[in-house]
């Protein structure tokens, strides 16, 4: 409605709001034509999702951003001249005054191109620090290099494809949950003997919390 009243040319979000206007069951009945760019992050996004909102909400020039809160956020994007092969699988190039590489996880050198490392970034945007946390700042960052925990590949062109994260947090529709505090607080009922929880995919969120318990005996 709000588009469609303000004639809005750009829209922003994270996959899961598009998805959840896509499949609105009044989708049709407004008119997004005035629509152009936007920017789509927080999450990844399915490639099937990016092809619906080029092609049904007119946003031949929307934008994939990637990148975190600790890196001012965006440290990869893709643009409007991004080729639409690149534009549905990758988050794009490192953005300008700034540095990315992908670095094997065990030896921290860098990886050929192709093959899979984590990615780490460095420039005028990553952070100073965690508030009152000098260890954590020291185990994110080193020499500069802000480390995002998430897995990644670069291609011949600089392109780089987000294919995974080494670090055990769930991205749900956007927001970042951490399932060790999901299992703590699971923990405290009584009839849970142990407990694990995990992230599986899900198409409207990207990824859902399961939990796999194993109840107490019933004596217990």
């Amino acid at each position: 409605e709000a588009v469609q009243a303000e004639k809005c040319t750009a829209l922003h979000g994270v996959p899961t709001m598009f998805i959840a206007m896509l499949d609105h069951p009044d989708f049709a009945q407004y008119d997004l034509s005035t629509l152009r760019t936007g920017i789509m992050a927080g999450s990844s996004c399915p490639i099937e999702v990016m092809r619906r909102v080029i092609d049904e909400m007119h946003m031949d020039e929307v934008t994939i951003a990637y990148g975190m809160t600790e890196t001012s956020p965006v440290s990869c994007q893709t643009n409007k001249h991004t080729p639409l092969e690149k534009q549905v699988s990758t988050v794009g190039l490192v953005q300008p005054a700034l540095e990315v590489k992908v670095v094997d996880t065990e030896t921290g050198e860098i990886v050929p191109l192709g093959e899979t490392g984590e990615l780490l970034t460095r420039g005028y945007s990553v952070m100073k620090g965690y508030w009152g946390s000098r260890f954590k700042t020291r185990e994110a960052i080193q020499d500069g290099w802000m480390h995002t925990g998430d897995l990644a590949t670069m291609d011949e062109d600089g392109y780089v494809k987000v294919v995974g994260r080494s670090k055990d947090m769930v991205i749900r529709g956007g927001e970042n949950i951490y399932p060790v505090e999901i299992e703590n607080y699971l923990y405290r009922h009584p009839k849970i003997r142990d407990v694990q929880v995990v992230g599986i995919p899900d198409k409207r969120y990207g990824e859902v919390l399961a939990a796999l318990i194993i109840p107490k005996e019933p004596d217990c």
